[in-house]
């Protein structure tokens, strides 16, 4: 999304990702871990050479939402949302 939204608007769809469901909301995602085709590629999403979601404490659908939505709303390139401030710091 871009900044030419109100940000009333980014506040509430900033980030979106709609599921194969079509959910009006966001889906919370719950899970600790994700699904890979094979080995092959679990290494390749462990090791960061291909994108996507490995493990909930490294990559979360949910939180990356979050910091989609911050990052529009501030008019940043991008977010890093942290578990907790010190983790922030580190």
């Amino acid at each position: 999304m871009t900044n030419e939204f109100s940000l009333e608007t980014l506040a509430v769809r900033a980030g979106q990702d709609r599921s194969k469901f079509g959910e009006h909301s966001e889906a919370l995602y719950l899970t600790s871990s994700f699904v890979f085709d094979n080995a092959a590629q679990a290494a390749a999403r462990f090791s960061g050479a291909e994108p996507g979601n490995v493990y909930a404490r490294f990559t979360n659908p949910t939180v990356t939402m979050l910091q989609e939505r911050l990052a529009a709303l501030e008019g940043a390139a991008g977010c890093v949302a942290t578990a907790s401030g010190m983790a922030a710091i580190l």
